[in-house]
């Protein structure tokens, strides 16, 4: 029996443990996360950018409460998120959360911060009511700050919330060059590369010439040059590659014309000095199963319908390679393939795959929008459209991608989004090959479109009998085991010595 001298000793041990356990839970924050993309998790280059900091940090968040439930879960994952952050800063980062929707004061003092105010639709009293969500945080340094204008749920809380804090620590941005004059598009044709860019670097034009010191670019991008290139400005390149310089590469060598139905070869010079660096993108039209669509508008009947289009292929398979890790697919559109004619000297790395039913058509070709596409049209697999090649003798490298459209919006009535991990995978080249990849983890770890694998139709019927079928064999087998228990107990109860 307790006496309760024992009692208040008990009471106090578990009090004590009850302390220790929150002083711990404290001072070593961790939580489980179970996520296939580890969402949840903080990625190592964030670790890395938190043990940088070495000034305090205030996170400002204006988030409305009291809206829809996945409202209310979001304020809560960030407030978490902000909880690990400060503990991995070691306190340098503090946050307070304010929730604007209490009084105009508030209100307007979010709004003049930057943060923007959603509509959104919800139920009171049986009644659809619109109401103001804030859902946006600003990051202050100093007199520096950065705003989130609206923090979207899942990986993408961790990017926003770091690539804030990077801009801020950031003093001294090394310059990345767009090379121009050769008909290439505009630096302003680079929204969302641009965007991303800008968090660690200055991206400017340069036009090639005698007077320009290449050397103060980390990287020269080189992007779909549609006139002829000199041999003085290749001449220039090459004398930067030279000194340990490095280029991104994306080149059209074959292009379409889709008003009149054909598609052709494409010269510039630039196809023949990647030659003579051991890449050779082949006179070819890329073709593949697994591909986007176009609208087509048929005779007689006036809406357009959508028909799958394999010269735009999506590319879901990439090399284990920091450029390309966590990319879950980008688009091209009349790629080419890519083979390595270098020597020994070279380390050639692709990058970038075709699906496992993909072809190529030599240039030039003829579209055919009516054309039945089969298997036997798709006898290759895993067509390189996107390749490394390292230079051990000078340290240089180069990055190639065969379409030259690939991470371009376009400027003016022009301009488009594009597909998210088309502007990562540049991107991440340039951060590989500038010597600064501790941000290519967290930025491919966004959500990323996930196409579902193609199944032939042999495969759709099977698995249609089964659905249909393995239901009534489960309730037919759950029947029969019913049955023969209830026999058995039958039988048992029919027995003299049952009791």
């Amino acid at each position: 029996m307790v006496n309760k001298k024992n009692l208040n000793y008990y009471i106090l041990l578990v009090l004590g443990i009850l302390v220790l356990v929150n002083i711990l839970a404290y001072r070593f924050f961790f939580r489980l996360d179970f996520t296939e993309d580890r969402r949840y998790t903080l990625s190592q280059s964030t670790i890395n950018i938190l043990d940088q900091i070495n000034t305090p940090v205030t996170v400002t968040a204006y988030m409305s409460e009291g809206l829809q439930p996945q409202f209310d879960q979001m304020r809560k994952d960030f407030k978490d998120m902000l909880s690990e952050y400060a503990t991995k800063s070691k306190g340098q980062i503090v946050y307070e959360f304010i929730n604007p929707n209490k009084d105009e004061k508030l209100e307007r003092e979010a709004v003049e911060a930057g943060i923007q105010p959603l509509l959104i639709t919800i139920r009171e009293k049986d009644q659809s009511v619109q109401k103001k969500a804030y859902l946006g945080a600003v990051v202050q340094v100093g007199e520096d700050s950065e705003v989130i204008p609206f923090i979207q749920p899942g990986a993408q809380m961790e990017y926003a919330l770091t690539m804030a804090l990077k801009k801020l620590i950031t003093t001294d941005k090394p310059a990345i060059g767009f090379i121009t004059g050769h008909g290439e598009p505009p630096l302003g044709a680079f929204a969302q590369v641009k965007e991303g860019l800008d968090v660690l670097y200055v991206p400017e034009e340069v036009t090639l010439s005698d007077s320009v010191n290449l050397s103060k670019y980390k990287t020269l991008v080189w992007v779909n040059p549609k006139d002829s290139i000199s041999d003085a400005d290749f001449l220039l390149v090459d004398k930067y590659l030279e000194q340990g310089g490095n280029v991104y590469v994306a080149i059209n060598r074959v292009d379409a014309n889709l008003q009149q139905g054909y598609g052709f070869s494409h010269t510039t010079g630039l196809e023949s000095w990647l030659q003579a660096k051991g890449i050779t993108v082949e006179d070819n039209f890329v073709v593949d199963a697994n591909c986007g669509s176009v609208q087509v508008q048929q005779a007689n009947f006036p809406i357009p319908i959508s028909i799958s289009f394999p010269y735009l292929p999506i590319i879901t398979h990439f090399a284990d390679h920091p450029i390309s890790e966590g990319l879950g697919s980008i688009i091209l559109q009349f790629a080419s393939s890519i083979q390595f004619t270098g020597d020994s000297t070279k380390t050639y790395t692709p990058l970038a795959f075709t699906s496992d039913k993909s072809g190529t058509q030599p240039a030039p070709v003829y579209f055919n929008i009516e054309k039945r596409w089969t298997e036997n049209d798709f006898p290759l697999k895993r067509i390189p459209v996107a390749a490394l090649i390292e230079d051990a003798k000078n340290n240089s490298k180069i990055v190639v991608v065969s379409d030259g459209d690939m991470s371009v919006n376009g400027v003016g009535q022009g301009a488009h989004q594009i597909q998210p991990d088309n502007a990562n995978f540049m991107v991440n080249a340039i951060d590989f090959m500038s010597d600064d990849t501790g941000l290519i983890q967290l930025r491919s770890k966004q959500v990323k479109m996930r196409p579902l694998d193609q199944i032939d139709d042999s495969k759709k019927s099977w698995i249609k009998i089964i659905n249909f079928i393995l239901p009534i064999i489960i309730i037919i087998v759950i029947g029969i085991l019913r049955y023969q228990k209830r026999r058995i107990q039958r039988l048992k109860r029919m027995e003299e010595d049952y009791v």
